[in-house]
């Protein structure tokens, strides 16, 4: 009997280590849960860039043809100075775009060699650049839409979807 009670006092504490240990390794967040929110981020972003490169497209057209019908119908039109406000607005919208292809380049979506934390932190300072980016296209975005509405004009129509994630 008081082997089988040894045994069983034995196997409940064995329980009680192998409970306490699982607790402990749940109370560290997996490194992949922070990388697919910059990955997910990176996504959304990414959108931005297509917006920007249509956004660049009209500011070019407007600029370089557009101006002028504008100016027939509007006679106190400055092409010039509209000239270079389009420039500012094409050259924010291209920083952006060139900005993203920079820490697109950098970035280390594998991190062998690093223990979870040293990943978890990686990718969390990853994520603070990414949402600099996405501030960066946001506010690129809303300049030059506001000024394209000013000529009543819009971007093409979007282009379609694809997954980042696959290349």
């Amino acid at each position: 009997m008081r082997k089988l009670i040894e045994k069983c006092t034995g196997a409940a504490a064995m329980l009680a280590l192998c409970a306490v240990m699982a607790i402990g390794c749940k109370n560290e967040p997996d490194y992949k849960v922070f990388r697919q929110e910059v990955m997910d981020l990176h996504d959304k972003v990414m959108e931005d860039g297509e917006k920007a490169v249509k956004n660049r497209m009209v500011l070019d057209t407007l600029s370089k043809v557009k101006l002028k019908e504008l100016k027939t119908g509007r006679p106190d039109l400055d092409t010039a100075e509209e000239k270079n406000k389009i420039n500012l607005l094409i050259a924010k919208l291209t920083k952006a775009d060139d900005n993203m292809m920079d820490w697109m380049h950098a970035f280390q979506p594998d991190i062998e060699g690093k223990s979870n934390a040293e990943a978890i932190k990686y990718f969390q300072n990853e994520m603070t650049k990414i949402k600099k980016l996405d501030g960066e296209y946001k506010q690129a975005l809303e300049e030059s839409d506001a000024y394209l509405e000013k000529f009543n004009l819009k971007p093409a129509s979007p282009v379609a979807e694809h997954d980042h994630s696959k290349h």
